[in-house]
């Protein structure tokens, strides 16, 4: 399900993650036998719509591109459905998922996000929620724009 919706043209373009089924099951089972990374669908009404990666954001790539605590996260999110992209849901799912993290790791005291510099989408919902932009960054890969969400900002979403 994962690779199938990774490899749909919209997430293809975004992740860069158009992997073949044999990869995305390796990649998976590597996430979940290890301490870095979560993988998670997102279900919405019962239909599963998404997925989420939730990660040690000081043990990635971008650490050294900003003041990195141990405990800090990452989060990147996917939404499997085309028809879904730029309706709303980001602003409404977004403070919930965060919350629940939030909620679940009572170390963490922000949350990263690094979308690819030209992601108009996702950079205009980081700035929606309340993320501090921390500047666009030349990564081996690609050039990214790093956003943190502290939880003083999200505890608004922590009732």
């Amino acid at each position: 399900m994962i690779a199938e919706w990774m490899n749909r043209p919209h997430l293809a373009k975004a992740w860069e993650y158009d992997w073949p089924v044999e990869r995305w099951r390796a990649h998976l089972k590597a996430q979940i036998e290890g301490d870095y990374s979560l993988p998670l669908v997102l279900s919405i009404a019962g239909v599963d719509r998404g997925y989420l990666e939730i990660y040690r954001a000081a043990k990635d790539s971008i650490a050294d591109r900003y003041d990195s605590q141990p405990h800090d996260l990452g989060l990147h999110g996917a939404i499997a459905d085309v028809e879904l992209v730029d309706r709303g849901l980001g602003p409404k799912l977004l403070p919930k998922i965060v919350a629940s993290i939030l909620t679940a790791d009572p170390d963490c005291q922000r949350i990263m996000f690094d979308p690819d510099h030209r992601n108009a989408t996702v950079r205009g919902l980081c700035e929606f929620v309340g993320c501090r932009f921390l500047g666009e960054h030349e990564m081996s890969n690609r050039r990214m724009a790093l956003y943190e969400l502290g939880r003083n900002t999200a505890r608004q979403w922590m009732t």
